[in-house]
């Protein structure tokens, strides 16, 4: 095993913490944090006993920057507690092969988000900040392999970084209604029709726009996988 990302998350319903019942609280904490550091837990190990090592990524959101997530409280919590256990694993495995990584996908259209939040609230944060789940793939994956292929550790992939978030908020007119219509009702394709049906063309050009936002990255991960081929060959000369 070369990769290991932890990406499992559930967020809880849209309500204040007091609200909540202790099943609820249970849940997400469980999901999004005791199974982060379970699974973390046994990347580590499985990666410090084999030979080469092996690259670790957590998933973190909303929270993880300490800021208040208002009726997500305990959601933004384990995101927070995320961030910080990766950075004391990455502490405690220093010296062996083991990288520990986190990435950042953003504001995803996915039911996790879309479960609980108020239909009123979606027309103007989720038109303005969020994507589609291959759109942000085709933005974090070929960052990932480049982090791989170049034998990188302690890395922060993030899709949504403040400057970019800054400059949606200053391009909001021409968002309005991407996603949900004013009564915050939803307006795009399922998924099935954005990959396979009508809209493939569309989500083609936007995948390709998300990858294409630092074409160096594909020069770089295709260098780093040429010198790893003429390293093998090297070495296969030798011992011939």
């Amino acid at each position: 095993v070369d990769v290991w990302i932890n990406n499992a998350g559930y967020s809880g319903s849209y309500q204040p913490l007091m609200q909540a019942t202790p099943e609820q609280v249970a849940q997400v904490v469980s999901t999004n944090l005791l199974g982060v550091a379970l699974c973390s837990r046994a990347a580590a190990r499985l990666f410090t006993a084999q030979p080469g090592g092996g690259h670790l990524f957590n998933m973190d959101g909303a929270g993880a920057d300490g800021l208040p997530t208002p009726n997500y409280a305990a959601y933004g919590a384990t995101k927070a507690g995320i961030r910080q256990l990766s950075g004391s694993l990455r502490a405690e495995l220093k010296g062996t092969e083991a990288k520990v990584h986190l990435l950042s996908p953003g504001m995803i259209l996915t039911e996790l988000l879309l479960e609980g939040s108020p239909r009123e609230a979606r027309a103007i944060p989720f038109n303005i900040l969020c994507e589609h789940p291959e759109t942000v793939a085709g933005f974090l994956v070929p960052r990932l392999r480049s982090v791989v292929a170049r034998g990188l550790g302690g890395t922060y992939v993030k899709y949504l970084t403040p400057a970019s978030a800054m400059w949606r908020l200053l391009t909001a007119p021409a968002r309005i209604g991407r996603f949900f219509d004013s009564a915050g009702n939803r307006v795009y394709l399922d998924e099935a029709e954005r990959i396979h049906g009508r809209g493939a063309r569309a989500t083609q050009r936007s995948v390709a726009a998300a990858r294409a936002q630092n074409t160096g990255l594909q020069f770089a991960y295709s260098l780093s996988l040429a010198l790893a081929v003429a390293v093998m060959v090297l070495e296969a000369n030798v011992m011939a």
